[in-house]
């Protein structure tokens, strides 16, 4: 079965496990769901299933917690457990829930691991339990940063965590949530909470090109529905994929209509960047990845030959798709700790593509700019995208190793860099927060490795009133003022890309405050300096339980 079982296994092995591809409407062989294999690390497993990071809950038909041992008693990786005879065996095998649902978030999260080239921490440092059948309604289904845990209800009997897609969305809330804290914390803005719903819709949505065999059957039943009776799909290829369950969530669980849910149903909505709603906010942002997947694909099949047989089709499709994702993971690496909106993200995607593809022989990042730039987002070109003007004559009192060392050797980088300071907008009578220092090495196509420390700095504190008017702040009460930079360095520690939030920008501040303005509108009452802080405060905290979803 491809687990080890000697105790002193390396933790390099990976294994491949059975997986409900899509969810449980989607047909496969002998009336069974669809599935497919996830390949994931081999690591010790207790009953449970219990990994080093990873907890899963599942039950008996009696509503009583289990302690599935998915081991076959060697205590390592999964002995693989394939269902058999009817589709009922998916939906009553606690076994298998279980199965299924460790495989699927070990799986996204060796994605974005190895797409980094670095661990990601959960939250708070701690293990990520998923309830996989939790009594709750399937409205309450959610990642709760609070406990670092992911509750999944039921739809009409059916776990909801059967649906592969459902599940690496809120997954990828928990590896956003740990990776990127200063996103979805009490003084983040609806920017960063709309850029949480569009990543793990597109992680689920581009969860189902990592097997070719998926893909295959699902453009089959497309052209089928779309009328078509050529294997291949000939000129209908376009309209039965819109139609198919490629581009849409939970497996026909959602309304086709529903633009949210099916982004390539419709243009995104007007106004979706200024939408208060989180979910709307993000339907410009998904529909810009997908399109841009949906038009490479039909470039490959415009070649000669392309579309002569459903498995180059498929093919095609599987590599497409694949490639957007990897670009989408390591463009996280590139956006700013705080304050990110929709160009970060797009400048991130390009910029650490062309760090590991420089050429970009097949034009991925000329459709992704196109597609982005038909919904309003738009960045600035190659050479002006590192951020770095006017920051060329930094003084470096360090090498590479010395940014190992820590923190301090950024702080100390920036204070000795009045330039620096002055790009990041810093107030110099406050302190610098440096998150992280890390080092990550990614494997281009070709082959070469790519090797580069990023460090994560942010200035926050809140202004009185007189001193936000000083700064020049239209305002009543105190401002939460705050502003950062991912920096990266090169393998020789030299500056080679920056995203910055100015913290004294007051351009950027005062939209800032009346985008909270406008959602909650500063009352009498609020104008105390503590009390207009805490109520501020507790409308973040509230917001990222009510939006996460």
């Amino acid at each position: 079965m491809g687990a080890s079982r000697r105790p002193e296994h390396t933790g390099s092995e990976q294994q491949d496990v059975t997986i409900v591809a899509e969810g449980p409407a989607t047909p496969g062989v002998d009336g069974l769901p669809l599935t497919t294999q996830a390949r994931i690390p081999v690591e010790r497993t207790l009953p449970g299933p219990v990994g080093a990071r990873l907890e899963v809950v599942v039950r008996d038909a009696a509503g009583q917690r289990l302690a599935a041992d998915l081991t076959g008693g060697t205590g390592w990786g999964v002995w693989d457990r394939t269902p058999r005879d009817t589709a009922a065996t998916v939906l009553e095998d606690p076994a298998f829930l279980a199965q299924h649902v460790y495989a699927v978030a070990s799986e996204t999260l060796s994605t974005f691991e190895r797409t980094l080239g670095r661990r990601i921490s959960w939250s708070g440092g701690r293990r990520l339990c998923i309830d996989a059948a939790a009594d709750i309604p399937a409205g309450q289904t959610g990642y709760q940063n609070d406990e670092c845990r992911i509750n999944l209800g039921q739809q009409d009997g059916i776990p909801l965590a059967l649906y592969r897609d459902l599940l690496v969305h809120e997954v990828t809330h928990a590896v956003l949530a740990g990776y990127r804290p200063r996103w979805s914390d009490r003084w983040a803005m609806l920017d960063q909470f709309s850029l949480h719903e569009a990543l793990a819709d597109l992680m689920a949505l581009l969860s189902v090109f990592t097997s070719e065999e998926v893909v295959q059957r699902l453009v089959d039943a497309a052209l089928l529905r779309g009328g078509s009776e050529a294997a291949a799909g000939g000129d209908r290829l376009d309209t039965a994929i819109l139609r198919s369950g490629l581009f849409g969530l939970a497996d026909h669980l959602f309304g086709r209509g529903d633009v949210l849910r099916s982004p390539m149903a419709a243009a995104p909505p007007a106004g979706w960047r200024s939408s208060p709603e989180p979910h709307w906010r993000a339907a410009g942002i998904v529909h810009a990845v997908m399109e841009t997947v949906l038009r490479l694909w039909n470039e490959r099949l415009a070649a000669p030959g392309g579309r002569s047989n459903v498995y180059l089709v498929a093919g095609a499709g599987a590599e497409v798709g694949t490639h957007v994702r990897r670009m989408l993971v390591r463009g996280l690496a590139y956006m700013p700790p705080v304050d990110a909106g929709p160009e970060d993200l797009l400048r991130g995607m390009l910029a650490a593509d062309e760090t590991v593809v420089p050429d970009d022989p097949r034009g991925y990042r000329t459709t992704l700019a196109g597609c982005f730039a038909d919904v309003g987002v738009t960045t600035g070109d190659a050479a002006s995208r590192t951020g770095t003007d006017g920051l060329d004559r930094l003084e470096y009192a360090f090498g590479n190793g010395m940014l190992d060392a820590g923190p301090e050797e950024i702080v100390r980088f920036v204070w000795n860099n009045s330039v620096l300071m002055a790009a990041l907008g810093l107030d110099p009578s406050r302190g610098l927060a440096v998150d992280g220092v890390r080092t990550s090495t990614r494997i281009s196509p070709s082959g070469f490795a790519v090797t580069e420390t990023g460090a994560s700095l942010v200035q926050e504190f809140v202004a009185g009133t007189a001193e936000a008017r000083a700064l020049g702040l239209a305002t009543d009460a105190p401002v939460a003022l705050r502003g950062g930079a991912l920096l990266r360095f090169d393998d020789g520690g030299r500056l080679v890309f920056a995203a910055i939030k100015p913290v004294l920008d007051t351009a950027r501040q005062q939209a800032k405050l009346d985008e909270l303005h406008r959602e909650r509108p500063v009352a009498a009452e609020d104008l105390d300096s503590s009390g207009f802080r805490e109520r501020m405060l507790a409308l973040h905290a509230r917001r990222w339980g009510e939006v996460h979803r």
